[in-house]
């Protein structure tokens, strides 16, 4: 058990000419002496040499007026044009990128000025676009359902509304659609306004409930007075229908949908200001499950202290 099974040697010799390194030869042995006898064994030798054929002289750059330079974010950035984009144009930038290889720099350059084209097209273009082009690759992938989540425009998530609501999507692209959503860096009320009705669906999912709600989060923290849009007061009306008087709750089926609708309530966070009451008995109701009580005091997370009920759990409670 203590047989040395593997045994190794290297030897370097460098030679060092005003301080650099001129040449080395370095030579490495090893010996396997697994299943051999008397110590003989498999053996290998290796030999390299390395030589300074030449050093470089100082790299001439020319010199950048400081006024030139400016701090920026590690995001993208295109240049604006002012050419006008057609869905032509890119109806062919998507057949580009199905004849693409899939993992190469062409390909994710391509996909990139999709991205920013589609940004460019009205909802209507768009509308052109995914009937014109709502086909597969070879390898059933569709460019412009990925493309979509980046885009980012109000035209962009009103069509992704639309594909949504035609149920012509499979259902882990319509999850996808969803997540993104909550990524989108500046959300307009036209938005909010479109996606509201996807609420009012029987068959509304998880993600549909809480993208909605973190988009309207991100709305809200850049607009001071969003309680007033009528798109945000839409989503408060339907989130608080769910909740009837008090949360109350009748079977297991109801009591998963109203822990995901308490959630999402949580998400939208200043826009459910209005709600604070309706959650305040919610959480203090005695014959509500212990599950509702918790998630509706967990639905002020986000609720400005102004618009909280002091008297949320009453004395004793």
């Amino acid at each position: 058990s203590e047989q040395q099974i593997l045994s190794s040697k290297l030897e370097c010799v460098q030679s060092i000419k005003d301080g650099i390194l001129a040449e080395t030869e370095c030579t490495e042995a090893n010996l396997v002496t697994l299943f051999s006898q008397k110590g003989s064994g498999t053996t290998t030798q290796t030999q390299s040499s390395l030589k300074l054929f030449r050093v470089e002289t100082e790299t001439l750059y020319t010199k950048v007026d400081s006024e030139d330079l400016y701090v920026t974010s590690m995001l993208y950035e295109r240049e604006e044009t002012e050419r006008e984009v057609t869905g032509g144009e890119v109806t062919e930038l998507m057949w580009r990128l199905c004849l693409a290889h899939s993992a190469s720099f062409e390909a994710a350059d391509l996909f990139m000025t999709l991205v920013f084209k589609l940004r460019n097209l009205s909802l209507e273009a768009l509308k052109m676009l995914w009937q014109r082009s709502s086909f597969k690759c070879r390898d059933n992938w569709q460019p412009l359902i990925d493309a979509l989540p980046s885009c980012a425009t109000e035209a962009c998530v009103v069509l992704m509304k639309e594909i949504i609501a035609s149920e012509e999507l499979e259902e882990d692209k319509v999850e996808y659609f969803f997540w993104s959503f909550s990524f989108i860096p500046k959300p307009t009320s036209g938005m909010i306004e479109s996606l509201a009705t996807l609420l009012q669906s029987p068959g509304a999912s998880q993600s549909c409930f809480l993208g909605v709600t973190a988009l309207l989060h991100r709305f809200c923290s850049a607009c001071a007075s969003c309680s007033g849009e009528s798109s945000v007061q839409s989503v408060m009306r339907t989130l608080g229908k769910f909740l009837g008087a008090n949360c109350t709750v009748q079977d297991s089926e109801q009591l998963r949908k109203m822990q995901l609708v308490l959630k999402a309530i949580g998400n939208a966070g200043l826009a459910a200001a209005s709600l604070a009451p309706v959650l305040s008995l919610c959480a203090s109701l005695k014959s509500n499950p212990i599950d509702i009580r918790l998630a509706a005091i967990q639905a002020f997370r986000r609720i400005p202290c102004s618009a909280r009920v002091s008297d949320l759990l009453p004395a004793g409670d």
